[in-house]
């Protein structure tokens, strides 16, 4: 029997998919939840083995509850459901740990295989975008170098939403209550994390992936 939570701020799409789900005897829904810090603490609660994660939900997107799902709960298994087809999307999940990658309009055949693949320990995706899979597992050049470095903390996080808002160093300092000095070594590490160069570049990417940063 596989334990599933279903996060999505939807009620249409829980219910949806949890009548799916129900022609699978082996398949148990434990558990829902409509925004990302809820699934967190049904997780901590009811220890699910499978989690169908919707990205943009409130409180914690579907990115950021995937950094704490899988640090604090590396054994669970995350199904991604999303719109986005686009590769940057696909990729920046699953670099942060997804195991499946699936559009919402799938049909509930390849529900139930990336539910199996995911619970005997592989990756899956939706037909179309098997090439991403493939060159995210090859390691691909311009995303490999993505794939050793840290998840920024909050902290960071914060920093950049105020970089992006056009704050410099001591104006973050002065709201953030930090010296200049700390607030300088958090903007280098965040550009080492990254892999950026210099600050127009921070900002050009967090606006492009705003969402995967927790900045929507």
């Amino acid at each position: 029997m596989v334990k599933i939570l279903i996060a999505d701020d939807h009620n249409m799409m829980i219910n949806g998919l949890k009548l799916i789900l129900a022609v699978r005897t082996d398949f148990n829904v434990i558990a829902t939840a409509n925004n990302g810090l809820e699934a967190i603490e049904l997780i901590k609660k009811d220890k699910p083995e499978v989690v169908l994660l919707d990205i943009n939900m409130p409180l914690l997107n579907g990115y950021q509850t995937l950094q704490v799902i899988k640090t604090d709960f590396p054994d669970v298994k995350v199904i991604v459901l999303s719109m986005s087809a686009d590769r940057k999307s696909v990729l920046s999940m699953l670099e942060a740990g997804a195991n499946s990658y699936l559009f919402k309009n799938t049909d509930d055949k390849t529900l139930f295989k990336a539910i199996d693949e995911v619970s005997n320990g592989r990756y899956y995706v939706s037909t179309e975008i098997q090439d991403v899979l493939e060159e995210f597992l090859s390691g691909h050049k311009d995303y490999s170098k993505k794939g050793n470095q840290k998840i920024l903390s909050s902290r960071e996080i914060e920093i950049v939403k105020l970089i992006t808002d056009g704050n410099t160093n001591a104006e973050i300092a002065d709201i953030l209550f930090l010296s200049i000095r700390t607030v300088d070594t958090h903007r280098k590490n965040i550009l080492y994390k990254l892999g950026l160069n210099n600050t127009a570049t921070l900002v050009k990417y967090a606006i492009e992936n705003k969402i995967f940063l927790g900045l929507d």
